[in-house]
């Protein structure tokens, strides 16, 4: 039996306790070096040998392609993460697909940044004494709403920008009809099927100029780091990556979740009451830099901001294929990065608060001992009081009121500000504020 790999963080915590600068910059793909991914590969040439036995060669090249994982960039990187088989069972976002207990091990630091940051209810029934190999299910219920079932998603996709670009600069080399699956193509030069993440990794290594862009390439670095994964309604995450209309553009996804554009109701029916959660929606996994001060969707490029426009004319989903044109892909990318990073920022002071880590890495005896009105509810969550108390008043404010709507922030200093006001009579105020002082969102 093949060892697993030892992960780079024993745990979240450990993560947000490390000594290392720049932690928003974490990709969580750095999280298992490339012992992790062979062995993965090795366990399929098993069920491979067994069923087409010319697959093992394909695999053993496969893992032979994979070491290093780490390229010379994060593009390298990325397409080789793409470039596995799709029934490698690990995601970075921690989406899984069938067998839950493995992947429960592959997929454990995306979904523990959900349990811990949101109490999402993710675990079936603990196996062990290590929550990672616990039985584990697809959906599960948050703090965000009662009986609004969550998921994981990557919230900017790469992937189909990054088609965008090739197409758009190298016409010759990429074409469309190239494009419709993601995974494999017909290599016109021998006519064998191949994975097309691979192939453009040979180009792209071939041609060290052959992505100019600085911004796609810092998009592909940031694409799995900690500012891009959130919880999204249950089956969402499929339905907008598959449709023509979203493409999986997190602006274009949640104006379509704000207003409904294409009656499909994943925050309700009735307007008013989808307003509500749409706002808890942005509040609760901090998602301000996405909308205005109304909670309109702010449009991440100029397509973009035409399509929002026709939408709210027609009141229906714009009926065309949402894909940026050439001369905005770098401003889309940099609207982005931006995005991700500052989101990063403030998720990891979220989460020096729930342990009690001052800036330093150094632990922190908080007090506060939470006594609210979720607090049958929270009991086993297993964060700070503190945190409790800031989640309760500060981002599902006005939550469960009878006609009230969500609190309104303009932005992270806004919220930054209110969190000073709630904590402020608390014995933890003082490290709460040093934690903010020191986080440059």
């Amino acid at each position: 039996m093949t060892k697993r790999q030892t992960p780079k963080y024993d745990s979240l915590r450990d993560y947000i306790k490390s000594k290392e600068d720049n932690k928003e910059l974490f990709d969580i793909k750095e999280q298992f070096d490339e012992a992790l991914w062979c062995s993965n590969l090795e366990r399929l040439i098993g069920s491979a040998r067994a069923s087409h036995s010319n697959n093992e060669d394909f695999y053993r090249s496969r893992i032979n392609a994979l070491r290093p994982l780490n390229g010379d960039t994060a593009l390298i990187n990325l397409l080789k993460y793409k470039s596995l088989p799709k029934f490698c069972d690990y995601d970075c976002d921690g989406t899984i697909r069938k067998d839950y207990l493995r992947q429960g091990f592959y997929s454990w630091f995306a979904r523990e940044i959900y349990r811990t940051l949101w109490n999402w209810k993710d675990l079936c029934e603990v196996k062990s004494e290590d929550l990672r190999l616990a039985t584990i299910r697809q959906f599960g219920d948050s703090c965000y709403e009662d009986g609004v079932r969550m998921g994981p998603d990557t919230m900017n996709s790469f992937w189909i920008t990054f088609s965008a670009y090739l197409i758009l600069n190298h016409g010759d080399l990429y074409k469309w009809n190239n494009f419709k699956n993601t995974v494999q193509f017909r290599d016109g030069e021998n006519g064998r099927q191949r994975d097309r993440a691979d192939r453009i990794r040979e180009l792209i290594e071939k041609d060290k100029n052959h992505i100019g862009s600085r911004a796609v390439v810092e998009f592909a670095g940031l694409v799995h780091t900690l500012g891009n994964m959130s919880l999204v309604p249950a089956r969402y995450n499929g339905y907008r990556g598959t449709n023509p209309c979203l493409k999986d553009y997190f602006d274009l996804s949640l104006d379509n979740l704000r207003h409904d554009w294409d009656g499909s109701h994943f925050l309700g029916k009735d307007e008013k009451a989808r307003e509500n959660s749409f706002i808890h929606y942005i509040n609760t996994f901090f998602l301000w830099d996405y909308v205005d001060g109304h909670y309109e969707t702010v449009p991440l490029c100029g397509s973009h901001k035409k399509q929002f426009e026709i939408q709210r004319e027609s009141k229906k989903l714009y009926p065309k294929t949402a894909l940026p044109v050439k001369e905005e892909i770098d401003d889309l990318c940099g609207s982005i990065n931006f995005r991700i990073r500052r989101r990063s920022l403030f998720m990891i002071a979220m989460l020096r608060i729930v342990y009690g880590i001052d800036p330093d890495g150094e632990d922190v005896d908080l007090r506060y001992v939470y006594s609210g009105r979720y607090r049958g509810k929270w009991e086993d969550w297993n964060v700070s009081g503190i945190y409790k108390k800031i989640m309760e008043e500060v981002f599902l404010a006005d939550s469960g009121s009878e006609n009230g709507c969500g609190k309104l922030y303009s932005g992270y200093a806004e919220v930054a500000d209110r969190i000073r006001e709630v904590v402020r009579e608390t014995p933890d105020a003082q490290f709460v504020e040093d934690v903010l002082a020191k986080t440059a969102f």
